[in-house]
């Protein structure tokens, strides 16, 4: 087939949308399942499932850290930009320099995504939130909504090549 990857990433999208906004809705968002799906086309090779999996979710526990630690400075800095800047700069360097996981783009794409999904309220409350109420984890949180759609897009994007190959 001429197209095949493209054949294949169609139907899988069409699943993996009605899936996520029916079956498991609330649970994983459309587009940060396709974040790691484009994580997963980053790395070359043959076993990219697993290190994009670990990758987007090393992302997304790194930004959760980012949250505690300017919750942490919000008591010693009186600042609420400086405190944010000072924990992402330092959240961003560890994406690099945790050499287990070295897929840098599905890091990022990871912290980026789980950032996106933290509502206002908690980002405007930070700067008085005690570090237990920014890591309060249940099943909307950030994280773990994060997790399950990193999981879910990287599986997908798997998926998707195994079906190309079969059409192709």
């Amino acid at each position: 087939m001429k197209n095949a990857f493209g054949v294949a990433l169609g139907i899988m999208a069409l699943i993996w949308a009605y899936l996520a906004l029916t079956v498991l809705s609330g649970y994983v968002l459309v587009w940060a399942g396709f974040i790691a799906w484009g994580a997963y086309h980053t790395i070359q090779g043959k076993d990219v499932l697993l290190p994009t999996i670990t990758g987007t979710i090393f992302g997304a526990v790194m930004a959760t850290i980012a949250l505690v630690i300017a919750a942490l400075l919000s008591g010693y800095i009186d600042n609420f930009a400086a405190t944010i800047a000072i924990a992402v700069g330092i959240t961003v360097y560890i994406l690099t320099a945790v050499k287990a996981f070295g897929n840098v783009p599905a890091n990022v794409f990871g912290y980026a995504a789980t950032v996106a999904m933290v509502r206002e309220e908690v980002f405007n409350s930070v700067a008085t939130a005690s570090v237990g109420d920014v890591v309060a984890i249940n099943l909307t949180h950030p994280l773990i909504t994060a997790g399950l759609s990193f999981i879910a897009g990287a599986i997908f994007a798997h998926l998707t090549v195994k079906l190309a190959a079969k059409l192709g």
